[in-house]
């Protein structure tokens, strides 16, 4: 465990050290942070910051590397829904991107079971045609007909399944008003309202910043089942970060948040706090400014640090 004074990887202690002048200039200039008075928990504070920068910084390294059409073929191995979203920009076909964004969100990566459920529904159980964005937004009816009648396979015990951590109250149903069916059919409504996602995003092109378009693409994101405060900001984030969006958050959202808003209150007020999100989010703006963190890593950060606020723990979506 990391005493307060050091990094949990060698190779990030000038960062460390950096971050750690930084809160403490936050500290005697704006206010006290009394969820990290302790040592321990300063470190473990301040590691987190680091992780959710590092995988902002994996993101940053996929776009670099080339790429081989395996990793957008659902019916390999190779198969990525994030590295074929880069595969599918590159080939200029943005409405296929952006809607394996999309599923990459809604499904998640499964802590064991990896990608097998976009994988599988995306890939149409190895069959062919594939779920492709030009093929749900022409057949939703279909695809609800499909997914029901391959329940049984899906949800088969002989390998791992499962939604990612921050969808593993999600379902894989065809029937149920919140399951992915219908989650589906919401969002191809959403978009196709407007034509495309390139006629749907151009609305909210004239708004001045990458913050105020952010926020109302997540506004307006309330009309898709399922995809409440942290979906919502998930996938946008995931277009900003693949460069898919000029779009950034300019809070860290916390009204109506579980984990971020417990975080925030502990970090800011210390336990037992009950702190108004709109308070906190004040505070969190001159955080930002003074320490040069950006809102989607302090949000990711203070949600990790609060399940473990004295030991790091390394956390995955």
């Amino acid at each position: 465990m990391a005493n307060g004074t050091k990094a949990h990887r060698p190779s990030y202690q000038t960062r460390f050290d950096q971050l750690e002048k930084l809160i403490r200039e936050f500290e005697r200039s704006t206010a006290p942070l009394p969820g990290i008075l302790d040592h321990d928990e300063r470190s473990v504070f301040i590691n987190q910051l680091i992780d959710s920068e590092r995988r902002n910084q994996h993101f940053e390294r996929m776009l670099d590397r080339p790429l081989s059409s395996n990793v957008a073929d659902p019916h390999s191995i190779d198969f990525d829904p994030l590295r074929a979203a880069i595969y599918h920009w590159r080939a200029g076909n943005k409405d296929e991107s952006y809607w394996l964004i999309f599923q990459f969100v809604h499904f998640g990566k499964h802590p064991t079971a990896g990608w097998r459920y976009v994988r599988e529904v995306y890939g149409r159980l190895n069959s062919n045609p594939i779920w492709t964005w030009e093929e749900i937004s022409a057949n939703t009816p279909e695809f609800r007909l499909w997914l029901g009648e391959s329940q049984v396979q899906l949800l088969r015990r002989d390998e791992p399944r499962g939604f990612g951590n921050h969808r593993k109250y999600s379902s894989l149903s065809h029937e149920s008003h919140r399951g992915t069916a219908s989650v589906f059919e919401s969002y191809v409504e959403w978009v196709m309202g407007y034509g495309s996602h390139a006629e749907l995003f151009a609305q909210y092109s004239s708004l001045p910043s990458p913050q105020e378009r952010f926020d109302a693409l997540y506004k307006a994101m309330k009309v898709v089942l399922d995809f409440g405060r942290i979906a919502r900001f998930d996938y946008l984030m995931t277009l900003s970060r693949l460069d898919f969006l000029d779009v950034k958050p300019g809070c860290a959202y916390l009204k109506n948040a579980t984990g971020p808003l417990q975080g925030a209150r502990l970090l800011i007020t210390g336990p037992q706090s009950t702190t108004r999100a709109e308070d906190l989010e004040k505070v969190l703006k001159v955080f930002a400014e003074v320490t040069g963190t950006t809102f989607d890593v302090i949000e990711d950060a203070i949600c990790n640090w609060q399940k473990s606020p004295g030991t790091f723990r390394k956390f995955v979506l």
